[in-house]
């Protein structure tokens, strides 16, 4: 597993520089294998976990056609081979936006793919996408990998789901795997209130099918490519990372180099209790498993014989019940699991920092990395009628005229200029909706403009105008890449 968090960790890192296409495209497809297959090592190193349905699943917004597209990348190559015809089949009607787990939808859908390409000689390999049922706020959609291949016997058909079973004796010499991709597929799909099935005909082919319920999202899923797009200006952000493998202490610096903060490594509890005496940190990432002394042993002396509160993230590879109770019974403030997404860190570090920040007379940090994207274009688009040449000039009017008055926010709060900030504000106010920005940022701005107005609540104003220029500036570099696509049209 650690080479595996190692070449992930250091693909997000690469995709942050500057990439051709086609190096990004591929870049994608090593990342999104890396991402499917850890997920594959960690299920087979622990699969009473996955059999005791412990297994945790995220809920975040995703484009369907968008993942299905990248599967198929993945199998190109292997398909014309194999001289293989592979057919797309999609159904438009499904919302274009769904809130899920992609990584395990793509471990189900690759799983079957590879299954399918495996045991085709000839013919074709059909994936069809359909919605079955759509209700309120969810979607039932029903998955089918269909292929021309060698089939699998009817009495066969019960045990294949099984842990460790292939179909016969042979399948294993003649073709190879584990058994195992299918009892996983079986266990993903169940957890996740779905069901499996599968029909064959030997020397016809299979068609194995899934059947999964999505909630609909309102907003845009944004492709995550990885990227540090906002930084915390407060040089006085130290972190002590306590970690034994050299490549993953590597891979936390380039990290932490990202975000702008300073650091200190430790190969072990030893040497981090030694840096401690000597320096302050705002927060130490700790490791779990160490040499000398481990994560959990150094924890309880931070805690016990030196008496500090500094908070503590955990970084475990494998996160079960267990070791999440241990971690919190050692005075752990929270984890976050291998390969580290450095978006989820970031917004961890961010939540941890915001109370002793706050103390030392600086501001709260904002959600610096929501999961969806900041603005939607639906309110333009709809103006517009979708002309290109009509949305490029609002966006060209709003990226020319609103970056000046949010620059203006900073410098008005600093001055104390109560009434101009307020002016300030409320010159913004209207391109928030039109922008697609959403309503909360709307109130956060009525409340600056009421409060400065005012001169009431003053202790508040920092924190909204930070999370305000954090969310404009977002909604910029969004706005910027919309513009780069439009002008491509026109």
């Amino acid at each position: 597993r650690t080479p595996m968090n190692a070449i992930i960790g250091f693909t997000r890192a690469l995709l942050k520089s500057e990439l051709s296409a086609q190096q990004m495209e591929f870049l994608n497809a090593i990342k999104i294998s890396g991402d499917t297959l850890i997920v594959l090592i960690n299920d087979i190193l622990d699969l009473a976990k996955v059999d005791a349905g412990k297994m945790k699943f995220e809920q975040l917004a995703f484009n369907l056609k968008n993942a299905q597209g990248s599967i198929f990348k993945l199998f190109e190559t292997k398909i014309g081979d194999k001289n293989l015809e592979l057919i797309n089949e999609y159904d438009t009607t499904i919302p274009e936006t769904l809130v899920g787990d992609e990584v395990r939808l793509n471990q189900i859908l690759m799983n079957l793919i590879s299954n399918a390409v495996k045991f085709t000689d000839k013919g074709k390999i059909t994936l069809s996408i359909r919605k079955l049922k759509e209700e309120n706020n969810l979607v039932r959609v029903e998955f089918a990998v269909k292929d021309t291949g060698i089939g699998i016997p009817q009495g066969d058909l019960e045990k294949i789901f099984e842990n460790f079973q292939q179909a016969s004796s042979d399948t294993s010499r003649l073709y190879g795997g584990t058994g195992l991709g299918l009892a996983i597929v079986k266990q993903l799909v169940e957890q996740q209130g779905g069901t499996v099935s599968v029909k064959s005909k030997v020397n016809k082919g299979s068609v194995f099918s899934f059947i999964l319920p999505f909630e609909k999202s309102a907003r845009s899923a944004v492709p995550d490519q990885s990227r540090a797009e906002q930084r915390l200006d407060n040089p006085e952000i130290k972190i002590l990372v306590v970690e034994d493998m050299a490549l993953n202490r590597l891979l936390m610096k380039t990290i932490l180099d990202d975000f702008g903060f300073e650091k200190d490594m430790a190969e072990n509890g030893k040497v981090a209790l030694e840096l401690l005496s000597t320096n302050n940190y705002d927060l130490i990432l700790m490791d779990l498993q160490m040499p000398e002394m481990n994560g959990f042993e150094t924890t309880e002396f931070i805690r016990n014989v030196l008496k500090s509160n500094i908070p503590i993230i955990a970084l475990t590879a494998d996160v079960t019940t267990v070791d999440v109770a241990k971690c919190k019974a050692a005075g752990m403030n929270d984890y976050i699991t291998k390969p580290v997404d450095e978006k989820i860190l970031y917004n961890k570090i961010a939540e941890m920092l915001s109370v002793p920040l706050v103390a030392r007379g600086a501001v709260a940090l904002p959600e610096i990395y929501p999961e969806d994207g900041v603005i939607n274009l639906e309110y333009i688009k709809e103006r517009t009628k979708s002309d290109p040449k009509k949305m490029i000039e609002l966006i060209s009017v709003y990226l020319d005229h609103t970056p000046p008055v949010i620059l203006a926010l900073g410098q008005r709060l600093r001055e104390k200029d109560w009434q101009s900030l307020a002016s300030a504000v409320h010159k913004i106010v209207p391109s928030i909706p039109i922008m697609g920005m959403g309503d909360k940022y709307v109130e956060m701005a009525k409340k600056v403009q009421e409060y400065a107005g005012a001169k009431q609540n003053l202790d508040q104003i920092p924190g909204l105008v930070l999370q305000l220029e954090h969310v404009f500036d977002r909604a910029g570099k969004e706005l910027e890449e919309e513009l780069r696509k439009l002008k491509m049209m026109v």
